[in-house]
């Protein structure tokens, strides 16, 4: 049979092509980026996600280049708690934690794993036809290649969705962007191993080690905030000069050519996630926002979910690709629905965010813990 084709050779497409072979169909990964470059900050990966990498045989390697997390806790300004998450009793529960790597470590034990050599970098999807047995993808390069089926896990920005949905365009902002960072600061013992979300004022701020004396960084600010790049690191240390340390301590320590912006935006439901023998993973199927540390761990669990769907009906991929939705859209919309609710909630300030504050330090912790089952639990 004709190797399938994965468009996108990040987490989603690399966890996608070790999750066929693992089952015995090849697939070919084509990377528009020229080359694959140590980017971007650290990415929280969930119980649900290391379920798959176990699966994959991966979840040791990923944990050895991460840092396996003891908490997960929110906060106010001034680190007082108002909703803590033992990761002791989810991983009794899971299997796993939650894990901090950077994403470039992650990508690099992926790509290692799936092979460089099977990935093919510069490879700008332009188009593709489908025909009766197999799929004909052209690139911008003005290569074209056959493929038995056509996975999209090109991102939030997807060419494959745009050649299937064209009308189908993600929605920017929610009032807010959020900036991201890592900087080298040895945390104090509180705050090592956890990941501390702070909430106030309508501001956010989240920040977890990814590696001992490495920190990754979130800020939340309204749009109103400057985005120039230029003094970005002052105004950012300006906006969060209340908040307890070691918030300020971090920011001072960031690199200001290393902070990056993350697009806050969601994609309005699909009518599907296929069409034929093309299908769509992760952000390019179901984006939301990103208040809930989940989008990539949802991508993941989509690459695995795809391949044991495939994996039932290999000469049909349409048929697998309509099962893949079957299994996986409720889920996801649920997902993207808790993110925006979270979104609204942490935004909330003066006295509505103050009765935010009295609702979550009453609420007793296996509430929260039982609201995620439903996140974390794999039921394939």
């Amino acid at each position: 049979m004709t190797p399938g084709l994965i468009i996108g050779g990040g987490i989603a497409g690399l966890t996608a092509a070790l999750a066929l072979r693992q089952r015995g169909i090849a697939a070919v990964a084509c990377e528009a980026a020229p080359r694959i470059l140590p980017l971007g900050a650290g990415i929280w990966l969930a119980p649900n996600a290391l379920q798959v990498y176990e699966r994959l045989g991966l979840a040791d390697k990923i944990n050895a280049a991460g840092m396996p997390l003891d908490t997960i806790a929110l906060v106010d300004g001034q680190q007082r708690p108002l909703l803590n998450a033992d990761q002791a009793r989810v991983r009794a529960r899971y299997g796993h934690g939650t894990t901090a790597i950077r994403r470039a470590a992650l990508q690099a034990i992926l790509l290692a794993e799936f092979g460089a050599e099977n990935v093919r970098l510069g490879h700008v999807c332009a188009g593709f036809e489908e025909g009766t047995t197999d799929v004909t993808v052209r690139f911008t390069n003005g290569e074209q290649l056959r493929a038995s089926f056509v996975v999209g896990a090109d991102g939030l920005h997807s060419r494959v969705r745009g050649a299937l949905f064209p009308g189908a365009r993600p929605v920017r902002g929610d009032g807010y962007r959020v900036w991201r960072g890592v900087a080298p600061l040895p945390l104090a013992a509180p705050f090592r191993r956890a990941i501390r979300e702070a909430w106030t004022g309508g501001l956010r701020f989240g920040f977890s080690e990814i590696e001992p004396g490495v920190v990754d960084w979130f800020a939340a600010v309204p749009t109103s905030f400057d985005p120039a790049r230029a003094g970005l690191r002052a105004r950012l240390r300006a906006a969060f000069a209340g908040f307890a340390a070691p918030v300020p301590a971090i920011l001072a320590a960031t690199d200001e050519a290393g902070i990056i912006h993350t697009e806050v935006a969601r994609l309005p439901a699909l009518p599907r996630w296929h069409r034929g023998r093309v299908g769509l993973i992760g952000d390019a199927a179901h984006a939301g926002p990103p208040y809930l540390g989940q989008g990539g761990c949802q991508a993941v669990e989509d690459a695995y979910a795809l391949a044991l769907c495939l994996a039932q009906t290999p000469q049909d991929p349409a048929r697998a690709f309509a099962a893949l939705e079957k299994l996986r859209r409720g889920r996801a919309r649920h997902v993207v629905r808790t993110a925006r609710l979270m979104g609204a909630v942490g935004y909330l300030a003066g006295p509505l965010g103050a009765l935010r504050n009295a609702a979550f330090r009453a609420m007793p912790e296996w509430v929260s813990e039982r609201q995620f089952a439903g996140v974390y639990g794999l039921k394939y």
